[in-house]
């Protein structure tokens, strides 16, 4: 061999340095990233629900007919929204998107349970005036009865919080509740 000819490489030990200071900061980002797909999930269930009221309150104005949401425990922890024509806009049956998905010809979400991802319903957080949920009027676009307001809680595993809630417009508003540990970024607090 020439003198001066050196070999290019690296060696055993600066390889096993590189993997090891490679395995710290895959220690250290995966609970952050974790808790990034969390509120990544709980946005996405927020605004598919308010996609599901939007859409039901564009089809009660469509078709000229009264249409009935609900909120329903889904699956061990979940919630679903189904929407359905009524005929009359008081003591309205809906449809339950728990148990009969067909059932729900205006609305529906989840389509299935791994749309929810890893959002839960707070427990006992589905709160409307009328029960599990409101009648859409189709004349004014609004709720037929004033006092069927109200809301639900979705939570994460890690804490993560929001409220969606449903005024006298029936328009859905996704908020951060009160006593809210860990909020979504650029969610903002619930009005009283």
């Amino acid at each position: 061999m020439r003198k001066g000819l050196r070999q290019q490489g690296v060696t055993l030990i600066e390889l096993m340095v590189t993997i090891a200071v490679l395995a710290v900061l895959v220690t250290l980002a995966a609970p952050s990233f974790a808790e990034f797909r969390e509120r990544q999930a709980l946005r996405g269930v927020a605004d598919n629900i308010v996609a599901a009221v939007g859409l039901a309150k564009e089809e009660a104005v469509k078709r000229d007919s009264f249409v009935r949401v609900d909120f329903l425990p889904f699956g061990t922890d979940g919630v679903c929204v189904g929407a359905v024509m009524v005929a009359d806009g008081e003591a309205a049956a809906g449809c339950d998107c728990a148990s009969d998905a067909t059932a729900c010809t205006v609305a529906l979400f989840p389509e299935t349970a791994n749309d929810l991802k890893q959002v839960q319903l707070s427990s006992d957080s589905i709160a409307f005036g009328g029960g599990s949920g409101f009648v859409i009027d189709p004349k004014t676009a609004t709720l037929a009865d004033i006092g069927d307001t109200g809301g639900l809680q979705l939570t994460t595993r890690h804490g993560y919080q929001v409220a969606v809630q449903i005024n006298a417009l029936a328009r859905p508003v996704v908020c951060t509740p009160d006593g809210a540990t860990k909020t979504l970024p650029g969610v903002s607090a619930c009005a009283d």
